[in-house]
């Protein structure tokens, strides 16, 4: 260089910089290719370290690194590999590694953290063979979620046999070309586990095909060379087979679609399920279920959830209903398109004991689609039917299972009231009820069609069944005061009630000559004004599932 640096000052980043600009320019032309190439190789080097100091003052990289780490767990598609909370998700492998694969390929930063952060890797994929190896790695000493294919030939070369102690959650997938094998070799591939809590086997096939044997559960493979005793969580989902487990320690269980099963032997395996608390079933294929005499019956003392899911009528799975004694605590969910008409055919229909302190009635029909609802004080029901269910059919199944004589509550949500009020018979008890009109235009009404309005309808017809009724409240956008004129003269002299209008935006207020006039028919009126959105909140607490139907 032609300068000479003799203060601190000259020692500065940005002075030295400039001296090397000045030293470049003025030796232009006598630099050699290996010293311009070495020149190069430095300015790149402190470019790349300008370019991470300058970064690390973004608002991003200022953020802790415990912080950092959480918002690494919300970008994951689902914390555990989808198949722990809920048996219903099979878990995406190919998704769950690309997303874990993606932060390590932001910045420096980011790509330390998340290789630093063990529960991020904790999601195993042992089919993947030797690239399996840094998920074991980083993970630490984290409980692994792993996922296998069938065959495990490949398990021999990969760290899980040493691994045992750690896998919480395992997940079994056999392929179509697989989808009859009863697999008697696997407990020379998978290691012992002594902390497995969650077990899901699903085979790749379509649903109910021909040709896979019956499930034969005299013949239940082992999975392990020892039993996994803290084993909670057994998922089956296509199955010809069902593993040989603890059964009595499991609380969940969760049993979708497969071959047929006789519904002796699997009430027999439910019998020895003593811990149960949560059983799902999904278009299960109950095999000999009139063969099995009505006196036949499986208690499950700890069961708080069971939910049957019957999409197709011919499964038999409502003989489960009959052979299956419930606690006074349970909460059972029955849904399908299928779903009131299995029911329907369930004869002599079962005493359900549950259902005895049921006080309070939901019944929504909306679109051509029931959904019911019941709760007691510790119990509850959700019934869910297709479109394709008649009238009469939900009223039967209703009558058989609520004990309608016992309502003291009901809550209508409708576009289609009569519909729905015609699957009542009678409440005696019923104290309170609520009417939530969603009535749809139809289009292809004249403008001088005036037509009853259809609450009003239904309410006439079915006082004669609610002799005590002393509450109503009418959710409607219609206005209180044409409200109140098709209410039937019945039921002035009601204890309470109470106008609900949902307007929107394009309402007007009512002028206190509207509202006088509502309380001239019903003295005991009152009306309220409510935003559209704001309508009342009709789900029973503990009954409709958070996310799917078969959740659990």
């Amino acid at each position: 260089m032609n300068a000479v640096l003799n203060t601190s000052d000259d020692l500065k980043p940005s002075v030295l910089a400039d001296h090397l600009l000045q030293s470049l320019y003025g030796g232009a032309g006598k630099f050699g290719l290996d010293i311009l190439q070495d020149i190069e190789h430095k300015v790149a080097d402190s470019l790349s370290f300008v370019r991470c100091s300058i970064n690390n003052f973004r608002p991003i990289h200022r953020l802790p690194t415990e912080v950092l780490g959480i918002v690494f767990r919300y970008a994951l598609p689902t914390p555990d590999g989808g198949f722990r909370e809920s048996g219903c998700q099979d878990p995406d492998i190919k998704t769950e590694r690309r997303a874990r694969t993606a932060l390590t390929h932001v910045c420096r930063r980011w790509r330390a953290v998340a290789l630093d952060m063990a529960a991020l890797w904790t999601v195993v994929d042992v089919s993947a063979g030797p690239s399996v190896h840094p998920y074991f790695e980083r993970s630490g000493n984290m409980p692994l979620h792993v996922f296998a294919r069938y065959p495990l030939d490949n398990t021999t070369e990969t760290p899980l046999a040493s691994q045992g102690s750690r896998i919480r959650d395992l997940f079994l997938e056999f392929p179509r070309e697989h989808r009859s094998v009863v697999p008697t070799e696997l407990s020379a591939f998978l290691p012992h586990s002594p902390n497995l809590e969650c077990l899901a086997i699903a085979t790749r096939c379509r649903t109910f095909e021909d040709g896979r044997p019956i499930v034969d559960l005299a013949q239940r493979p082992q999975l392990f060379p020892y039993p996994p005793p803290r084993l909670t969580m057994l998922i089956l989902h296509n199955q010809s087979w069902f593993p040989a487990i603890p059964y009595d320690r499991l609380t969940h269980l969760h049993i979708a679609q497969g071959t047929p099963i006789d519904i002796r032997s699997l009430l027999t395996l439910l019998g020895h399920c003593t811990a149960l608390e949560k059983a799902v079933f999904v278009d299960v294929y109950i095999a000999n279920a009139r063969q099995v005499p009505e006196d036949f019956r499986v208690e499950l003392p700890r069961l708080r959830l069971l939910a049957l899911a019957i999409n197709f009528s011919r499964l038999s799975m409502r003989y489960l209903l009959r052979g299956l004694v419930l606690p006074p605590t349970a909460v059972v969910r029955i849904t399908g398109s299928e779903a009131v008409r299995a029911l329907a055919g369930l004869q002599p229909f079962p005493a359900l004991p549950f259902a005895a302190s049921f006080d309070t009635l939901v019944v929504e029909h909306r679109s051509g689609c029931w959904n019911i609802q019941a709760a007691g004080p510790t119990s509850g029901l959700l019934l869910g039917g297709g479109t394709t269910t008649v009238t009469y059919m939900t009223a039967e199944v209703l009558a058989s299972l609520i004990p309608l004589a016992n309502i003291k509550r009901l809550v209508v949500r409708s576009d289609r009231a009569p519909l729905a009020f015609a699957v009542l018979s009678a409440m005696p008890s019923l104290a309170s009820l609520c009417v939530i009109d969603h009535d749809r235009p139809d289009p292809l009404r004249a403008e001088d069609d005036v037509q009853p309005w259809h609450v009003g309808v239904a309410l006439r017809k079915a006082m004669g069944r609610f002799p005590n009724l002393s509450e109503l409240e009418i959710w409607s956008k219609r206005s209180p005061m044409d409200c109140a004129n098709d209410i039937p003269s019945e039921l002035v002299d009601l204890h309470s009630v109470t106008f609900y209008h949902m307007r929107s935006q394009e309402d007007v207020e009512y002028s206190p000559v509207d509202l006088e006039c509502v309380r001239n028919r019903f003295p005991t009126a009152s009306v309220r004004l409510v935003e559209a959105r704001e309508g009342p909140k009709v789900d029973l607490p503990g009954i409709r599932p958070a996310h799917h139907a078969n959740d659990w």
